[in-house]
């Protein structure tokens, strides 16, 4: 059964635009290189609900295939710069993932 990846950033005060964009495309990208990454999104929360998300100010789902690929794409190495980012632009990141039925 499929498994969503949710994980939401705390971005630092300081990060820029340009930072969050370059980080955007490093994250979109590794859609076709890890295998078993059926789709992947990254956005701000929608306004309606922005009060809500306790600081966390953006955030992605990906869609994995099956419950052992979350290891996989956990060590890939497009993945890698995507965490290297993190590091250098969060102060905090909470990840869950849940597997569901199609």
């Amino acid at each position: 059964m499929p498994v969503y990846h949710v994980v939401l950033f705390k971005l630092k005060p300081d990060v820029t635009a340009e930072q969050v964009d370059k980080w955007r495309d490093l994250i979109l990208a590794m859609k076709g290189q890890v295998p078993g990454l059926l789709k992947i999104s990254f956005g701000k929360p929608l306004p309606i609900t922005a009060q809500r998300a306790q600081g966390f100010n953006v955030g992605l789902v990906a869609i994995l295939d099956k419950v052992d690929t979350v290891p996989i794409y956990a060590q890939h190495a497009a993945h890698q710069p995507v965490i290297q980012m993190k590091e250098e632009l969060c102060t905090d990141s909470l990840a869950y993932d849940m597997e569901f039925e199609d």
